[in-house]
């Protein structure tokens, strides 16, 4: 098949243009994620979480405020933010509240800005397991069609077969590949997810101490 004929086929299987779609969709969820994750680095989310506590060393919860507002993490030309910065928000404005009901609220911001990290992750795992199911059925299209070329006694027929072929180890490849890529990039983010959550824990923990003991900061 020459290079011509390929292009004709890349142009008129519709499973192609539906994988397309879902390659592109894919990439957009990995290079948006990929952005924000960065706000979950461990050197990031150390360093954010002892330059508030470091603020709030004198009890000024004006200081942690400020601090918490002006922090943003620069990546390339990106602005990120961490999530902690919505949990540490929360506990200096309620730090008038008893520890146990702080510590809820706080955990449960803290669930509400996980959820957000999560948010199109979900996308991108269906992607990766109906890609391949959805390159398996133009697969089964395009050998439908050689056969049906098969029963055709003309010399052209030959040709529709072999694209008909062509078309079936297409829309194989393209499945497979936009399966694998979308699979492994959300294993990557879930796995990312699963390592900053004790540090962010640990964090907001630490904070509520703080808050509610001025005086232990103090000291140390």
């Amino acid at each position: 098949m020459n290079y011509e004929s390929y292009l004709d086929l890349m142009k008129g299987s519709f499973t192609i243009i539906i994988l397309a779609i879902c390659s592109i969709f894919a990439l957009k969820v990995v290079i948006e994620k990929y952005i924000v994750f960065q706000g979950i680095k461990e050197r990031y989310i150390n360093g954010f979480s002892l330059r508030v506590r470091e603020s709030l060393k004198g009890g000024d919860l004006q200081k942690g405020l400020a601090v918490t507002d002006a922090e943003t993490h620069k990546w390339l030309w990106f602005s990120i933010k961490c999530p902690l910065n919505s949990v540490f928000k929360y506990i200096l404005q309620h730090a008038h509240y008893e520890k146990d009901d702080l510590t809820q609220g706080s955990y449960t911001r803290l669930d509400k800005e996980l959820a957000k990290l999560e948010r199109g992750l979900v996308l991108l795992a269906t992607l990766g397991a109906v890609s391949p199911f959805i390159g398996l059925f133009g697969t089964v299209v395009g050998i439908i069609r050689a056969f049906s070329a098969l029963s055709v006694n003309e010399a052209a027929s030959y040709t529709n077969v072999m694209t008909g072929i062509a078309e079936a180890l297409v829309c194989t490849a393209a499945g497979i590949l936009v399966a694998i890529p979308a699979v492994m990039f959300y294993n990557y983010f879930i796995k990312q997810i699963k390592l900053a959550l004790p540090m962010l824990e640990e964090s907001v923990q630490e904070t509520i101490v703080l808050v509610k003991n001025p005086k232990q900061g103090a000291e140390q």
